[in-house]
Order: C-alpha cells, then structure tokens, then sequence
C-alpha cells in the first residue's frame, strides 16, 4: 500500500491510530483473522498459513525466530474487530464520503460488517453454501477456493490473498467444502483422479509416479459412475425395505392370528375336555344307576326266596311239634286214635336247584367303558374331520415324474395317475429310475412347508404310498422303512399296514378308497387320512434332513385284479 493511500485517525483519548498498525507485513493490507506467533508478531492466519505452506519450515517471517513444530494459533479477536472496522471503512476520497475510520472504530461489528458490505458486492453466505474462511462473523460467501492455503474466500479476501507475493503461484479453484480433506498431502494438489487398482483419489502428481501402470480415471467420471451405481443401490434397498416392511407387517400379523388361533383353541379344548369328561361322569352316573338296581332285583328275589323257607320252615317245625306230641302218648288205643287223625305232611318242596347268583355285575363295567369309548370314538371322529378340513387348506399340486417310473409302470401324459401293465415301456434307463421295485416319484421335491395331497385307491385290492427320502436307494432291494428312507403305508392281502420298523396293522372299520398324505417338514410329521371315512390312519414322527418326494406304487396285477390306476385326485374340502 502507498504512502499516498495510508490513513490515520484520532482514538477518543486524541491519539492518532495509524493505519500501518494493523497491516500484515506478508500481505500489506489490514489484518484478516489476526494471529500472534509465540515471538509476538501478528500476521493474517491465512497469510502465516501460506508463508509456512511455502517455505516447508516454521518460522516467523518477521524476527525468523525458528520453531521445532507448528506453533498454536488462535485469531486475536479485540484486533480482528478493529481490523475490520478499517476494512469496512467508506474513504470520502473525492469528497462526498461523511463515513470515517474513526466513526468505525467506536461502531459495533455488526454495523461494521455492513458497511464493509457496502463497498463488496458479495453475498453473505446462505445454509448450503460455501463461506468465506476469512471472514469474522457474519461470514460472505465465497467466490473461489486456494489448493495451495488452503481455503475458501470473498470477493474482498480474495483481492487480499493475491496481492500476497509468495501466493501468486497459488491455484484457484471453484469453491469446495472441506478443501483439506480434498488436497494432496505429498504434493499439495487437488485430488482430481481415482485409482481403481487401489480405490483411492489422487493427484495428477500421484497418477504418473506411483500409479502409473494403475486403471486411472477422472474424480468425475468415477463419481457419476458410482453415483449411477450408488443409486441403483438405494434402489433395491428402499425394495429390499419394502418387502422387509411388508413381510414384518405380514409376520406382526401372524402373531396376531396364532394369538387368536390359540385362544380359539383353547376354548374349544375346554369344550371338548368339558364334553368327555361329561360322557365319563354321565358313563359312571349309569354304571352306578345299573349296579343299584341289579342289586335291588336280586335282593327282592332272594327275600321271595328267603320268605317262602320261612314259611316252609315254620310248617315243618309245627308239624315237628305235633309228631313229637303224638311220641309222648303212652296210651295205646289213644296214640292209635290220635294218630289216624292227625293231617298228611305236605309235599316238601326240592330247594336243591334253587340258589342266589351274587356275581351279578359281571361285564357291568367293560359294557359301561366301551360304551363310553364308542363315544369318545364319535367325538374323535368329529375332531379328525376337522383337522382334516384344516390339512386340506394346505393342498399342494402332485405331477408324476416319468423318468423315476420302473418300466413296468405307465404314467398318463397330465402325470396325475399311474398303472401296472404287463409289457414293458420303452425307456432308457438311468440313475433316478426305480428297478426293479413298481414305484414312481412326484416331479418336485419337498424341502420345507406343509403340503397335502390325496390319491383315489378305489377299490384295487394292493397299493403303497408315502415319501421316499432323494438320497433313498432305487435299484435292486429296497428297504421300505424309515431307515432306508422311506415312510409309506401299503395295503396288501386285505390288511392295510404302516411300514415303519416293524410292519404295524392298522385296524380299521373298513379299507380307505381315497388316501388324503399330509406333510409338516419342519415338524418331522407324515399323516395319513382316510378321506372318505374321515379318520386319521398313521402319523410317523421323524427327522427329514433332505429333500422328500412323495411316491407311488399301483402294486402288481393279479388274474386281472387290481389293474386299475392311482389317481392324484383334486382337493375338494370335506
């Protein structure tokens, strides 16, 4: 600044304050954010900064007093206020200025800072956009960014920050948020390239040296990539959360139905519970109604019997008494007088055959709890009929599997039934067809959920159905038993049997001609239904590790018995 430009003004107390005391000797102009080194010399924080940047030491530019790390520094905020009080200062040069220095010594910042505003044409900074580093309160929003510093100025900083000498060299740049965080430490440039070997930013600097053999692009060109990418992204997550939100809301909703499923059970458990232990109280109530009047008819028929040999027994004693009268006569003529008229003795009655049956409860009881059991069956019944109903909502489409089939066996071309036939079907064989055993596997394997199907048997006098385990053996002999992996029931010679370890007969009123499979793979449960009469049949309990499939078998035909098909049939609900 000229001599010609300096100004001074009078301090209240008539001291004169000259404008080369608040000058930064680096840049010549009044202090920006003043800072004091240890030494005691003032510069502005940015021009420090540069000085510092430049010449790679620590060292005060004033006395060159030299130090062994970067001394603390914080703006020296009584000088900073004056300061820009001299900034904002209108210098009636030409004449017609009425604003002094002097004025603007005693004047709040605020106002201040408003008439420096006066003579910039800047803006003051807005929420989002990027302020001027070197402004003292209200900040201005900055015009351009210094790599070199670095850091972001005002229009008026700006005209500050070049008249530096030793920052003429610095690169100005559009302004950047956190422009630290974006300059090269080892060459101090700004990071305008990506390494997509290392998956860092770096200098153009960095790229020719230490990455020169590296897949490098432009900062810009990565970014709308993976801005592209990013936002790609945050599109299957907003998805992703959709669904999540959806299926938590299904799931919340399900807490609900088994809440309400389980109350609803419970009170039907009490009804039921209530009904059998009513059959039981009512079942004894007649027991001990049929007890008491056995023995009140067998009490009142051993009392007739008892009264008439009372009677009997009185005659006989009277007619004792008599004889024994007559004995005691000693009088000839007169016994043989008294004798004459002395009445015959009655017929006695034969007592022998007659006696009094005390077993008489005799089957009483049994009769009473297989009554009882009968009802107890018809209540059952009703339950399996509504459990029934339940599996059936879990109904799963069953399509035969050719390929699987022994070449014995015909599959129709919809793959719901399935027939023995003499001649044999032209196929190749292979690892999943079964030989020589007569079965076949539905197409698609079960892995989890709950799935029902049913099978029409008609009246075919044999057959097997069930689940075969993938890994279940095909060829030669086949173990039909849970531990050769297969779980099935079979009817053969009349007599319908589960195959589990040992061959258990199923005794039923009468054979089955529709066969409903319910499958709960995470229960480790195969039931079976008869879906006509509406009984439960078996249920084997197991662990399933691997996919199940279910199978079939139509079993051999007999002198022409038996030939007819099984049938997946349609769910109709009972």
């Amino acid at each position: 600044m000229s001599e010609t430009n300096m100004q001074s003004v009078s301090s209240p107390g008539g001291r004169v304050l000259s404008e080369d005391q608040f000058t930064c000797s680096i840049c010549l102009e009044v202090f920006v954010e003043p800072v004091s080194t240890p030494c005691g010399h003032s510069f502005c924080k940015a021009c420090l900064q540069g000085y510092w940047n430049h010449s790679k030491k620590f060292q005060c530019p004033m006395c060159k007093k030299s130090y062994s790390k970067k001394p603390e520094m914080s703006v020296n905020r009584v000088l900073a206020e004056i300061c820009s009080q001299f900034q904002g200062l209108t210098v009636a040069g030409g004449g017609g200025g009425t604003t002094s220095r002097a004025g603007l010594l005693n004047a709040s910042p605020d106002t201040a800072h408003s008439s420096s505003r006066g003579q910039d044409t800047g803006e003051f900074a807005q929420p989002g956009e990027i302020p001027c580093d070197a402004c003292i309160g209200r900040k201005l929003k900055a015009i351009k960014s210094c790599v070199n510093c670095p850091g972001s100025f005002c229009e008026t900083h700006l005209r500050h920050h070049k008249k530096v000498k030793t920052l003429k060299s610095h690169r100005l740049i559009e302004p950047t948020l956190h422009l630290e965080e974006k300059i090269c430490k080892k060459h101090e440039r700004l990071l305008d390239m990506f390494c997509r070997t290392d998956h860092v930013c770096i200098c153009t600097a960095c790229a020719e040296a230490t990455h020169k053999s590296h897949d490098i692009v432009s900062i810009d060109h990565e970014f709308h990539k993976k801005k592209s990418n990013l936002g790609k992204k945050k599109s299957e997550v907003k998805h992703l959360i959709k669904e999540r939100t959806k299926k938590l809301e299904e799931i919340k909703q399900s807490i609900k139905v088994i809440k309400a499923s389980a109350q609803k059970e419970l009170e039907e458990s009490w009804q039921v519970y209530a009904e059998l232990q009513r059959m039981v109280e009512q079942s004894q109530a007649e027991v001990v109604e049929l007890i008491a009047t056995k023995q009140r008819e067998a009490e009142r028929h051993a009392q007739e019997i008892a009264r008439g040999l009372e009677n009997e027994l009185s005659q006989l004693r009277r007619r004792s008494n008599e004889l024994e009268a007559h004995a005691q006569t000693k009088d000839k003529v007169l016994f043989l007088q008294n004798l004459a008229t002395l009445l015959p003795s009655p017929e006695p009655t034969d007592w022998s055959a007659v006696s009094i049956n005390t077993d008489l409860y005799l089957g009483t009881i049994r009769s009473s709890v297989s009554s009882l059991i009968d009802n107890f069956q018809e209540e059952l019944k009703r339950l399996y009929g509504k459990e029934l109903r339940k599996v059936q909502n879990y109904a799963t489409e069953v399509i035969l599997d050719p390929s699987t089939a022994q070449k014995n066996l015909v599959v129709s071309d919809d793959g719901q039934q399935v027939k023995y036939e003499e001649r044999k079907v032209s196929h190749t064989e292979g690892p999943k067809r079964f030989h020589p055993a007569l079965f076949v596997l539905a197409r698609e394997g079960i892995s989890f959920g709950r799935h029902y199907w049913e099978v029409e048997v008609g009246r075919k006098t044999a057959w097997t159905l069930g689940l075969a385990r993938v890994s279940a053996r095909r060829k030669g002999e086949i173990q039909l038993s849970p531990e050769g992996g297969y779980w099935c029931l079979w009817l053969k010679n009349g007599e319908v049997k589960a195959l589990a370890e040992t061959r258990l007969p199923l005794m039923l009123p009468s054979q089955p001609s529709k066969i409903g499979v319910f499958l709960d793979y995470e229960a480790g449960q195969l039931s079976f239904y008869d879906v006509k009469a509406r009984l439960h049949l078996y249920t084997f309990i197991d662990n399933f590790s691997e996919s199940v499939y279910p199978i079939f078998s139509p079993c051999l035909t007999h002198d022409g018995k038996n030939a007819a098909a099984l049938i997946i049939a349609n769910v109709k609900h009972s």
